[in-house]
């Protein structure tokens, strides 16, 4: 079953609530207006039993009483209802009203002087009825008094009509207009859908409007806009990233290809051949480092490449790299100088990616020193940090470069980077590696004079 639209649910809700609530007002009005009326009418009763009280105390003959009472009866006309008996029976008193509505005299259960309310209908009239008894002086005097509530339950009856009738006209108004508003407020969420479905991996440069509103919709609207920015910024990297793997893959594969077809025209000499195949042979290795580095920045965009890391002794570490490095130094005749901290400097990290860290800027290094350059590798600690320099006098790298240096399949000069067998993804490596250890890597460089790398590696608690 297809949900209903936010909007109409909002608006069931809203009618919901409305009915609860006008329901829950209604009915407290009603009994509330009722139960005024009553109170009303009860207090004019006891008013009424006050008089009568009043007249009693004056002592006069029970005819003059009766007299007295016909006599108020007569003002009040056909609302005054009311008997008195004196309860030893001496003598009786109804009005004509109390005749008519053939109301019984009830004497109360108890002796004390306290007056009982209630309502009854006689002749399809409602009575409001007060009985009680009177004491004055040595006599008792049982007493009942009612007042006619036609008229007052006429107006209740119509003030009931009045809610049955106007609450329900109230609630759909308000849920008529609760939908208006509610669609007023969810149209723009339509709008920013309808934006959002336009945006294809051909369109991420678009942009959803933003709603200067100042509430939930304009964050919303600025949320989803930094997320295809970062969609933008990803799919642009994975894009670039695939027509340089592209680019770098097709040279040696076309390098390979034209070598086997020349070599393939004619009858040529076992030395020629062994020529063409210690070629491919250097190719293919060239074409599996670069597809091997490839595979390690990959799993590492995915996440996948996650490193299982132990304390290790970074003097250690080093010191056991050091051979790899002077072979490296002594084929273009570098000196190669280390200096390690006596005390171990722990890192929590994976040796042998660090490992491979450090020999990519070694190698680095020695590819971009001419001969007869220097190389140091210093290892210190400075800020809760194990920081190390890499130092070269090589060609340097120009200020137009230098920020561009750890992109992938960057390279300042294209044609060196060739002649020395770099893939340009090396230093992409080596960031990525740094990174993964909470750490970072950083350059200064200026040209002519040599390069610094330097990384820092936060130590492990006791690291030092």
């Amino acid at each position: 079953m297809r949900p209903l639209p936010i909007r109409v649910r909002l608006t069931a809700w809203y009618f919901l609530v409305l009915c609860l609530a006008f329901g829950a007002f209604s009915l407290l009005a009603f009994f509330e207006v009722r139960g005024s009326i009553h109170s009303a009418v009860d207090e004019g009763l006891r008013d009424r039993a006050a008089d009568i009280r009043e007249l009693l105390e004056r002592q006069w003959p029970a005819e003059q009483v009766k007299r007295e009472l016909a006599a108020g009866s007569s003002v009040r006309g056909e609302d005054d209802i009311l008997q008195i008996a004196e309860t030893r029976g001496e003598w009786t008193y109804r009005s004509v009203s109390a005749l008519h509505y053939g109301l019984q005299l009830v004497r109360p259960a108890e002796t004390a002087e306290k007056f009982q309310f209630s309502t009854v209908y006689s002749k399809r009239m409602p009575l409001r009825i007060l009985n009680g008894q009177l004491r004055v002086a040595d006599k008792a005097y049982d007493v009942q008094i009612a007042a006619p509530m036609d008229d007052f339950y006429d107006a209740v009856n119509r003030f009931r009509l009045v809610l049955l009738f106007s609450v329900p006209v109230l609630v759909l108004a308000a849920s008529a207009g609760g939908y208006w508003l509610s669609r007023k407020a969810v149209a723009p969420v339509g709008e920013i859908a309808r934006a959002a479905q336009s945006i294809s991996e051909h369109e991420l440069s678009k942009r959803l409007p933003i709603l200067k509103t100042g509430d939930e919709l304009q964050s919303l609207s600025e949320t989803l806009n930094e997320m295809f920015a970062r969609l933008e910024r990803a799919f642009k990297r994975v894009t670039q990233f695939t027509a340089d793997a592209s680019h770098e893959l097709r040279t040696p594969i076309a390098l390979m290809r034209t070598r086997t077809e020349v070599a393939l025209r004619k009858q040529r000499s076992e030395a020629d051949y062994r020529e063409t195949l210690l070629r491919i042979h250097q190719e293919l290795e060239r074409t599996s480092a670069l597809i091997e580095n490839l595979m390690t920045l990959a799993r590492a965009d995915s996440g996948s490449e996650s490193l299982l890391v132990a304390p290790t002794n970074l003097s250690e570490l080093l010191m056991e790299i050091s051979e790899t490095a002077r072979l490296l130094a002594e084929g273009k005749s570098i000196q190669y100088d280390q200096r390690l901290p006596e005390t171990p400097l722990c890192v929590s990290g994976n040796a042998p990616s660090l490992r491979r860290l450090f020999l990519i800027l070694i190698d680095n290094a020695v590819k971009y020193t001419p001969y007869g350059g220097r190389i140091s590798v210093v290892l210190d600690a400075s800020d809760g940090a194990a920081v190390t320099q890499i130092r070269d006098t090589g060609v340097g790298i120009s200020a137009e470069d230098l920020p561009h240096i750890f992109e992938r399949f960057y390279r300042a000069d294209e044609s060196r980077s060739r002649e020395s067998g770099g893939t340009g993804l090396g230093l992409s490596i080596a960031k990525w590696i740094a990174e993964a250890h909470q750490g970072k890597i950083s350059v200064v460089s200026k040209v002519g004079e040599g390069s610094v790398f330097r990384v820092q590696i936060p130590l492990s608690e006791g690291g030092l």
